[in-house]
């Protein structure tokens, strides 16, 4: 990888991280928020009320940017030097350690991915 790729990952990563962490609340808090409590209304199903029915909506949308947008993703596609412009993304916004939840929540998910890849792996070589 050279310099320039390696530019473009930090800077998709800083640029994503900064997406999420200030744009996505305001957009989801401001537009997504009306629309769904416009379009739910006052009704509720089975014991679950208008409002709660709301948040679990607004919930599972912030959670979708959060894999679009997140460690998760910026790993995907930015490699690690996108994920050290997340971090600096957080040094930018005032606090690095801020940057703690994402990163340990990317490296959970890929010891548990290298986990269930090792387990297959060594299945496929059982029946082998």
């Amino acid at each position: 990888m050279g310099a320039k790729e390696a530019l473009v990952s930090f800077a998709g990563g800083l640029i994503m991280t900064l997406i999420l962490v200030t744009v996505v609340p305001v957009v989801v808090d401001t537009v997504v928020l009306r629309y769904i409590s416009e379009i739910v209304g006052d009704h509720s199903f089975l014991m679950l009320s208008s409002d709660v029915i709301v948040n679990l909506l607004v919930w599972i949308v912030i959670i979708g940017f959060m894999v679009i947008l997140g460690s998760g993703g910026i790993l995907k596609r930015f490699g690690i030097f996108g994920v050290i412009g997340l971090v600096a993304a957080y040094y930018l916004l005032g606090d690095v350690t801020d940057a703690f939840i994402p990163l340990a929540t990317l490296a959970i998910v890929l010891v548990i991915g290298k986990t269930i890849q090792i387990k297959k792996s060594k299945k496929s070589e059982d029946k082998a």
